[in-house]
């Protein structure tokens, strides 16, 4: 009897292996390579224009306060001979005070550009995933996988162009 029930068992338990390779044969299986599909979108360009626009200003002053840094430094060089002592502990001073002001607004700017990016790569990474669903389910496809995590497809299988030209259609 024990041996009866082991062996429906088992029969119950390879049968749900095969419907499940069965099932598994008949899904369809994407990929989209994400590197791809940001360099190529045309978005892309106009973010990279507004985070620019957006700290023109600021790019500006670090400019200037490189050019006067410089302009300190030459004069400090150039006229050291003919400076006096004070003078010269005045010029230091100046140039010192200039240089750690620089740096401060360097790494504001730094991080503040970082965060900006980042939340522009975000917002544009979620109207991509948007883009894939769209894809996929005019495809018909069950799952989509990101390249990197596939060792082998289909070329048919990549939607990476078919995403690019959705996110170009609608203009997103």
């Amino acid at each position: 009897m024990k041996t009866l029930v082991k062996t429906m068992a088992l029969a119950v338990v390879m049968s749900g292996v095969f419907v499940a390779n069965a099932a598994q044969a008949q899904q369809k299986i994407g990929v989209v390579d994400m590197m791809q599909i940001f360099q190529e979108l045309p978005q892309r360009e106009a973010i990279a224009q507004k985070l620019q626009d957006e700290f023109s200003d600021r790019f500006e002053e670090m400019r200037q306060m490189e050019q006067k840094i410089q302009e300190l430094r030459q004069k400090q060089e150039r006229d050291a001979s003919i400076m006096s002592e004070q003078e010269k502990t005045k010029l230091s001073r100046d140039l010192e005070q200039l240089i750690a002001e620089a740096q401060l607004k360097g790494k504001a700017l730094q991080e503040d550009t970082r965060r900006r990016q980042g939340e522009e790569r975000n917002k544009l990474l979620g109207q991509v995933q948007e883009a894939i669903n769209v894809v996929a389910k005019q495809e018909n496809f069950d799952l989509v996988l990101q390249s990197n995590a596939v060792v082998f497809i289909k070329a048919d299988n990549d939607l990476s162009d078919e995403v690019v030209a959705e996110m170009s259609k609608s203009g997103k």
